[in-house]
């Protein structure tokens, strides 16, 4: 897909070594130089050797011809370190290259914090996915997957690809200014859109999702992921507990379990408990049910579903040894995932000439995108595509509604998470079993570029969207299909939500405030599942700029999961290893952890990567904290608990906010636990004009910007069936343009 494109990569950080990574798996040329200093948390040798598979180094020395031979850059240097080494970015285009540029950084080119320090927990802390994870009455718990970077590096990805699309057409290079705490902040969408709207702080619950049954629960050998999703499916497997009372009201109806949420669960728990975790899996699944089991690593690895599809690969480290890796993140009739590359670089056409009169357009311009996603993910996906400038068309089942939607008829238009994740987009409400509604869909296909879904494998066959069909209506057409566990194998048929995927995927295992307690949820798996969505649909648009080919791509949102937990499977010393739960800690550094300050709920999150850290922050901490054994990592590693103890006498009485900044004056990576309000009150992103204001409310802003024509804000989430009227007006037989929204029609399965 990428033959011919050179990429230079200045490495600095996880986020941009893994955007790099995913073009040299598709084929780029990538080069990589460090900077002469580098920063305090190199990539680690496991972080190395799967991020930077399939590159090349190069030298610092050689910076400006590297410079001006890319067709793309990836910058992941500090915020003026390209300019400072004499690279000025207005000038690269030579030879007809107009490169684009992609500038990764923790906090974007501009704000009071571009120059903050950082961890990888201090940017989970500071955009606010911290927040949700872990016990109500315990500190914010850090997820141990790098969810910040993984974000950030996908979002990089598709920025560039999206740069690439639009000079393809146009012959624009572009800057781009993508900030990883902005990125990350993608992850609590929902919960931005809500605070917004309703002003309450959503605070951790301990995994008590507003549905009954949605969490981990003890089994025989270990916990399992018990749902009631899809809702209508609960029902089948109620008898199984053997349980009278959940076959009749309140019980047996969705309201009444939330309301009696304790009686419930009390009455489920004693037969889960005689189950094993596998028995459960597939009996849940057998019910239409998207029960999981909490996976190791080793589990994972040896998981048949993997097998079947071929997803792991070998990798051989420095010393020789052998260690396993996540392949493709996404699959398609076409792309080559670590294809071997043909000797020299075969020079691409260069880009058209540019107008430099003409005004710029957005990067998806005149693209169509059929959305037929549901829930959260394919949601995102699609979003992110609208954000900037494709034409999304929600398509909607009047009989089983979007479950963004809410779940009372009366408000199907009133819910704001539905207004952020279907913003920018049109709804148009067909039933594809009907013949005219099929019809009236087939035409809309021959105008489209991609269509979107996230369905099982099968349904859109069913309902007369399969490839084939797609294909004979429009020869290059992108099928973009995000099923669970992907289109083959022994669990093809199989549902899941992020809840169940994050189980399974093995996350879930590793995230607990200590070994051998019970893991938490770290609750992003469904938009980072979104965000790999939006990355397949840029690489099969960018791979049809090539041939004119269409593509189906086939992405299994369980090996995207597992795709999160690379550089953790490459630093395994064999497949049988299952890494420690490491809490608020850090591999290697210390002290790391999260500290109570004054407030409800108030905490701080600190980080001390090299002895002269710690001596700056002994030294604000006063003579409790100057001890000579201390001063060493060994030393402060071998005593984590008493130093956390003074750590946490020193924070209790200050204020987080206040705090933060103190530290951060004297270069520390101290960042505040922020919640929804801190977010929306932060100078910082107020100084980024961040946040977008909308009619209803303010909406969360986007991953990374554009120098020009970059994402817009339209409009939020549309009523259902509003663009009816537009597109039933086309068709010969002039269907019904407004959508019935009576209770009876909308479903029993959705009231």
């Amino acid at each position: 897909m990428f033959s011919g494109l050179r990429v230079l990569e200045l490495q600095q950080h996880l986020a941009g070594a893994l955007c790099g990574r995913l073009f040299a798996g598709w084929g780029a040329e990538v080069r990589t130089i460090a900077p002469r200093t580098p920063g305090p948390e190199p990539l680690t040798a496991a972080e190395a050797l799967w991020a930077d598979a399939g590159k090349r180094p190069a030298m610092l020395e050689d910076l400006a011809a590297e410079c001006a031979a890319a067709d793309v850059i990836i910058d992941g240097w500090a915020p003026g370190a390209l300019a400072a080494a004499g690279i000025d970015t207005t000038t690269l285009p030579t030879r007809g290259r107009r490169p684009v540029v992609c500038h990764i950084t923790p906090f974007g080119q501009h704000g009071p914090w571009q120059d903050f320090q950082v961890s990888e927990i201090t940017l989970y802390a500071l955009a606010g996915l911290m927040n949700s994870t872990g016990h109500p009455d315990r500190a914010p718990l850090n997820a141990r997957p790098p969810l910040v970077s993984i974000s950030g590096g996908l979002y990089g990805f598709i920025a560039i690809a999206m740069a690439l699309h639009r000079r393809h057409r146009d012959g624009r290079g572009e800057a781009i200014d993508l900030s990883l705490q902005e990125a990350a902040m993608q992850n609590i969408e929902i919960i931005l859109a809500e605070y917004a709207h309703h002003g309450r702080v959503a605070r951790r619950n301990g995994d008590r999702h507003a549905m009954v049954p949605w969490r981990t629960y003890p089994c025989r050998d270990g916990e399992a992921a018990i749902i009631g999703g899809p809702i209508r499916n609960w029902m089948k497997i109620a008898p199984r507990f053997g349980e009278a009372e959940l076959l009749t009201p309140p019980l047996s109806t969705a309201a009444g379990r939330i309301e009696h949420r304790d009686r419930f669960e009390a009455l489920i728990r004693p037969w889960l408990a005689s189950q094993t975790r596998e028995d459960l899996f597939h009996l849940g699944q057998a019910n239409g049910l998207a029960w999981a089991h909490v996976a190791t690593l080793p589990e994972v690895l040896r998981d048949p579903q993997h097998a079947a599809r071929d997803f792991f690969t070998p990798l051989h480290a420095a010393d020789g040894s052998r260690r396993v890796v996540p392949g493709a993140p996404w699959r398609g009739r076409h792309l080559r995932w670590d294809a071997p590359k043909p000797g020299g670089i075969t020079q691409p056409p260069p880009p058209p000439e540019t107008d430099g009169n003409a005004e710029p357009t957005s990067a998806l311009a005149g693209r169509r995108v059929l959305d037929f996603t549901h829930d959260w993910a394919g949601p995102h996906a699609a979003r992110l595509l609208a954000d900037f400038g494709a034409e999304v068309i929600k398509i909607e089942f009047p009989g089983r509604l979007d479950g963004m939607r809410g779940a009372y008829p009366e408000r199907v238009n009133g819910f704001p998470r539905f207004w952020q994740l279907h913003r920018n987009k049109q709804s148009l409400t067909l039933d594809l079993k009907q013949p005219d509604d099929r019809a009236l869909c087939h035409q809309l296909v021959r105008d489209t570029d991609v269509v979107l879904e996230n369905g099982r494998p099968g349904v859109m066959a069913r309902l007369g969207m399969d490839y084939d069909t797609l294909r004979g209506l429009k020869p290059d057409i992108i099928l973009v299909s995000m099923s669970a566990f992907g289109a083959t194998g022994p669990y093809q048929g199989y549902a899941g939500y992020g809840g169940t995927l994050e189980a399974i995927c093995g996350a879930q295992s590793l995230t607990a405030y200590a070994e051998g307690e019970t893991p938490f949820r770290v609750r992003e798996m469904d938009v980072i599942n979104g965000i790999f969505g939006a990355s397949a649909v840029m690489s099969a648009l960018l791979q049809r700029d090539q041939t004119g080919e269409g593509e189906h791509v086939d992405l299994s949102e369980n090996e995207t999961s597992v795709w999160t937990l690379g550089a953790i499977l490459a630093g395994l010393p064999d497949t049988d290893t299952q890494p420690a739960a490491l809490g608020n800690r850090h591999p290697h550094h210390a002290p790391q952890g999260c500290y109570p300050c004054e407030g409800d709920d108030r905490w701080l999150t600190l980080c001390i990567r090299d002895d002269a850290e710690w001596a700056r922050l002994a030294t604000k901490i006063g003579p409790t904290a100057q001890r000579p054994a201390w001063a060493t990592v060994a030393g402060r590693r071998a005593d984590h608990d008493a130093i956390d103890a003074v750590i946490t006498d020193w924070t209790r009485s200050q204020d987080t906010l206040v705090l933060m900044m103190d530290l951060q004056s004297i270069d520390l990576a101290a960042g505040t636990v922020m919640n929804a309000a801190d977010l929306h009150a932060s100078a910082h992103l107020k100084a980024r004009e961040w946040f977008l204001p909308e009619g209803r409310l303010t909406l969360p802003g986007f991953p990374f910007h554009f120098r020009q024509a970059g994402g817009r804000l339209r409009h939020g989430g549309p009523d259902l069936g509003a663009d009816n009227a537009r597109y039933f007006a086309r068709h010969p037989k002039g269907l019904q343009a407004q959508p019935d929204l009576s209770p009876a029609h909308l479903g029993t399965a959705y009231v």
